[in-house]
C-alpha cells in the first residue's frame, strides 16, 4: 500500500469517529454557501437540502423553505411558473462562495414578459430596481419570508400587477373614481393621455364640437387639482356663460347644437323653441304670433294697442325678456275710465288668449251683472251700449248707466220728457220699444195713476175749481159727461124738491162759460134769497 493511501484511510476512519467540526465540513463540501443561506452553514445542515444518498438539491427542498415562490407557481403565476425545467439548481447554484449571486439575473438578457407582466412604453426602460424595491411589495407572504432573512430588498417577488402598487403615492385623481382602475383610462405611455378612456361610456357623451375640446378645457390642467368626477352638466351654464343673461330660461339645447354654437338661425330656433318650459306658455292666438311680435332687440314693441318693456340688461340680448305680470304688462288696457283708472282687474274674466275680440263674454255672465239681457238687448252689439266718448276705446264700466231706459235711450224718447220720472217698463218692453204693456185703466187706480190734469190741464172746463181732485172721483173715460152723479158724495144732500131740481138750477154758468160748483152756500139763503111770509091767520080773522 503506498504512503498516501494509508494515509487518505486514516484520516477517513478518524473523521467518521471524531466530532465534526466547520473545518471537516469544509472538507466534505464543494464550497461555502452563499450569504442568503450563510446559516445553513456546517455538516449537521447539509440534510436540510440534500439527501442522502442523492446528487444535487431535490426541488421539494428548496420550495419547502421558499414557500411563497411555491405558492405562486401552484398558482401558476410569475416567472418561475414558466421555467419547464424544476431542477433549481440549473439556475441557482450553492457552493460558490459567500458574495456568490445565487439569482445571477441578466437584466439585459431577461424577459420580463414570462412573468406575465410585460414591459411596454415607459415601463421598457425602468431599471429593475426601480421597481423592485421592498416600499413596492404587497404580497404579504413574500413580506414575511424575505422580511425573517433580512432579503426584503434583494427580491424580486411580491409587487402587484397594478399600477397602485407601485404609483400609489402619485395618484393625482385622489378617490375621484373610486375602485375604478388605472388602466380603465391609462396605459403604460404618456400619462397625460388616456387613451382607454372612452367619453361615451360616461353619463355625458360628446359630440360636436366638445370632441375637439381638450380634457383640461373642461376639467382643470392642473393633475393635483383636475377634477373629473363629479361634474356638474344638468345645464349649459355648468361650464359656459350665459350670453341671454337669462332671459331664456337656460334653455339652450332648445336653440343651440354643440355642432356650432354661433350658427343657429332664427328660423331654427323658432321652430324647435319650446316655449313650454318658460313661465309664459304660449296658447291661443300667442302660439301664432311671431317671436319678434314680442322680442325685438333694443326696443320693446310699441303701437296703439302693445305697450312693452324688457327686463334691465336683456334689451341687447337676442330674445329680449319681457317684463310680465298680467295681460297689462304688454296689451294696452281699453277699458280704462276717464281718469286713466282701471276699470277690471282681472281680463281672464271676459277675455281668452283663444280669441281677444270680440269678447266670449256670455249672456249668462251678463246675468249676473246689473242689467240682465234681454229682448232687443240680447242680439245689441257691445259696442253699441259700452262706449267712451272722447277716451278712443271701449268701457265695460262697473258702474256703467244703464239700469233705467233713458240712461241710454234720452234721445230715443218719443215722448219728449212727458213721463219723467216714470220709468219706461210700465209701459214698454225690451222685445219691442212699441206700446206693449199699458192699460189705461191703470191711471185711475193707485197713488201712482197718471192723473186726467196731466194730459188734460187746458182742457179743464171747471177753471180749478176742483183744486188737486182727482177727475175719475165724477168722470169716466167712456164719456166726459156725468149722467149719474151722485150728490149724495157732497156737501149738500138732495133731497125733497131738491131732488128734481135741474144741475143748472142752482149751477149757473157764468162768464166765460164755466159752470160754477164750486164753491156755493149750503143756506137757502144761498140760492133763494130773503122771503117775506106773511101770516094768513091774520087776514082771516078779518
Amino acid at each position: 500500500m503506498a504512503r498516501t493511501s494509508v494515509l487518505v484511510v486514516a484520516v477517513t476512519v478518524c473523521l467518521a469517529f471524531a466530532p465534526p467540526s466547520p473545518a471537516t465540513a469544509q472538507l466534505l463540501s464543494p464550497g461555502r454557501l452563499a450569504a442568503a443561506h450563510a446559516s445553513l452553514e456546517g455538516i449537521r445542515n447539509c440534510t436540510s437540502c440534500h439527501e442522502l444518498g442523492q446528487r444535487g438539491v431535490a426541488p421539494d427542498r428548496c420550495l419547502g423553505c421558499h414557500a411563497p415562490l411555491a405558492d405562486r407557481i401552484e398558482r401558476n403565476e410569475g416567472y418561475h411558473a414558466s421555467i419547464e425545467s424544476d431542477q433549481c439548481a440549473d439556475c441557482h447554484q450553492e457552493h460558490l462562495g459567500t458574495d456568490f449571486d445565487l439569482l445571477h439575473l441578466d437584466q439585459e438578457a431577461f424577459s420580463h414578459s414570462a412573468t406575465g407582466y410585460e414591459l411596454l412604453a415607459s415601463h421598457a426602460g425602468v431599471d429593475c430596481r426601480d421597481c423592485h424595491v421592498a416600499g413596492n411589495i404587497t404580497d404579504g407572504a413574500v413580506v414575511a419570508f424575505k422580511g425573517e432573512h433580512g432579503a426584503l430588498d434583494r427580491t424580486f417577488l411580491g409587487l402587484s400587477p397594478t399600477c397602485s402598487g407601485c404609483h400609489q403615492d402619485e395618484n393625482p385623481h385622489g378617490d375621484q373614481f373610486g375602485t375604478a382602475a388605472c388602466v380603465d383610462c391609462h396605459d403604460e405611455g404618456d400619462w397625460n393621455t388616456p387613451p382607454n378612456f372612452d367619453h361615451a361610456a360616461t353619463a355625458y357623451p360628446l359630440d360636436g364640437e366638445h370632441l375637439g375640446v381638450s380634457c383640461a378645457g373642461c376639467h382643470g390642467s392642473d393633475p393635483a387639482t383636475a377634477v373629473y368626477r363629479p361634474v356638474a352638466f344638468g345645464s349649459c351654464k355648468d361650464c359656459h356663460e350665459d350670453p341671454h343673461d337669462g332671459a331664456m330660461n337656460d334653455a339652450c339645447a332648445s336653440c343651440h347644437r354643440t355642432a356650432g354654437w354661433l350658427t343657429v338661425s332664427t328660423a331654427n330656433v323658432e321652430r324647435r323653441f319650446d316655449h313650454a318650459t318658460t313661465r309664459f306658455p304660449l296658447a291661443g292666438a300667442h302660439a301664432t304670433a311671431s317671436c319678434q311680435a314680442c322680442h325685438r332687440r333694443g326696443r320693446a314693441p310699441n303701437t296703439a294697442l302693445i305697450r312693452m318693456g324688457y327686463q334691465p340688461g336683456t334689451q341687447n340680448s337676442t330674445y329680449p325678456r319681457p317684463r310680465f305680470q298680467g295681460c297689462r304688462s304688454c296689451h294696452v288696457d281699453q277699458h280704462l275710465d276717464g281718469a286713466g283708472g282701471v276699470r277690471w282687474s282681472d281680463c281672464a274674466s271676459c277675455h281668452s288668449e283663444t280669441r281677444f275680440a270680440p269678447s266670449p263674454f256670455s249672456l249668462a255672465r251678463h246675468a249676473e251683472t246689473v242689467f240682465p239681457l234681454t229682448g232687443a238687448h240680447v242680439v245689441t252689439p257691445c259696442s253699441a251700449c259700452h262706449q267712451n266718448p272722447g277716451q278712443g276705446h271701449t268701457t265695460f264700466a262697473l258702474a256703467l248707466p244703464g239700469q233705467a231706459c233713458v240712461d241710454c235711450h234720452e234721445a230715443d224718447d218719443p215722448h219728449e220728457g212727458l213721463f219723467e220720472g216714470r220709468p219706461c217698463s210700465e209701459c214698454h218692453v225690451t222685445d219691442a220699444f212699441e206700446l206693449a204693456l199699458f192699460d189705461h185703466g191703470l191711471v185711475t187706480q193707485g197713488p201712482d195713476a197718471r192723473a186726467c190734469a196731466s194730459c188734460h190741464a187746458d182742457d179743464d172746463p171747471h177753471a180749478g175749481q176742483f183744486g188737486g181732485q182727482d177727475c175719475a172721483s165724477c168722470h169716466a173715460t167712456e164719456a166726459f159727461l156725468i149722467p149719474n152723479f151722485d150728490h149724495a158724495t157732497t156737501r149738500f144732500l138732495l133731497d125733497g124738491a131738491h131732488a128734481n131740481a135741474a144741475c143748472a138750477s142752482c149751477h149757473v154758468t157764468e162768464g166765460g162759460g164755466v159752470v160754477r160748483y164750486k164753491p156755493l152756500g149750503t143756506e137757502c139763503v144761498d140760492c133763494h134769497g130773503e122771503v117775506t111770509v106773511e101770516p094768513h091767520f091774520g087776514k082771516a080773522a078779518e
